[in-house]
């Protein structure tokens, strides 16, 4: 039974590991939120920007129906955001200001930034447009690092997404390097660089994410499935034996 025991001691590392090497989509609820300090440097001083989930809503656009999660976001300016709750792409957003409300409905949905499941070695690409103009985002998760924040040291996918402007090709270096934890289910830090020099970065502060309880008992409960199941077949091996 000694040996039996330490095989399944060896199974559920194993099987550890790999789950901590895959970066799952999170599961937003209504009442979490990120918050974070934004600074420019050189700038007089940071920004916060505030992220909450607000909860679900429907959206029909032309003849399909998104179950969304609707997230707001506020400090420089205010907006909130319809997720595709399946694939977290952008279906809808509104935008206010003092000229009033602005909302813009997406007929094909706007892909996001993160693109899940994240594991090191995933490369992926988005476009962005604005303004007549488009940037590409060439991103790729490099590795994985412990990060330390206002909010608290994390286990981070380390990702980073280099910028190409269709506008000349004279336009900066760009890159940004984006620090993404399960614990946290959102960005941990975010770094900008122009010609390999750091111009501006975020940082979270304070945080409340429900979904990672729910993510780390359900890992619990699957390794303990996995290693009843593999005792058990060792087991009546030895009997039969």
């Amino acid at each position: 039974m000694g040996k039996i025991a330490s095989i399944c001691v060896m199974t559920i590392c194993i099987f550890s590991l790999v789950n901590a090497s895959i970066l799952e989509k999170p599961q937003w609820k209504k009442g979490d939120y990120w918050q974070y300090a934004m600074k420019t440097l050189g700038g007089e001083k940071e920004e916060i920007l505030s992220i909450t989930i607000l909860g679900r809503e429907n959206i029909t656009v032309g003849n399909i129906t998104y179950r969304c999660i609707v997230v707001k976001s506020s400090g420089v300016k205010e907006e909130v955001y319809y997720y595709d709750e399946e694939s977290l792409t952008i279906i809808k957003k509104i935008l206010y200001n003092d000229e009033g409300n602005k909302e813009i409905i997406y007929e094909s949905p706007q892909p996001s930034l993160i693109q899940y499941p994240i594991f090191v070695g995933k490369k992926w690409n988005i476009t962005i447009d604005y303004e007549n103009n488009s940037v590409t985002l060439f991103m790729e998760c490099i590795g994985i690092e412990k990060i330390s924040t206002r909010a608290g040291t994390f286990n981070c996918h380390t990702i980073r997404a280099d910028y190409i402007f269709n506008e000349t090709s004279s336009s900066p270096y760009v890159y940004q390097i984006i620090y993404v934890s399960s614990s946290v289910g959102n960005v941990v830090k975010t770094e900008m660089y122009g010609n390999n020099t750091l111009v501006s970065y975020t940082e979270l502060i304070s945080f409340h994410y429900s979904g990672y309880v729910e993510e780390q008992n359900y890992t619990i409960v699957l390794v303990i499935a996995i290693a009843f199941i593999f005792i058990l077949t060792l087991v009546l091996y030895k009997i039969k034996k």
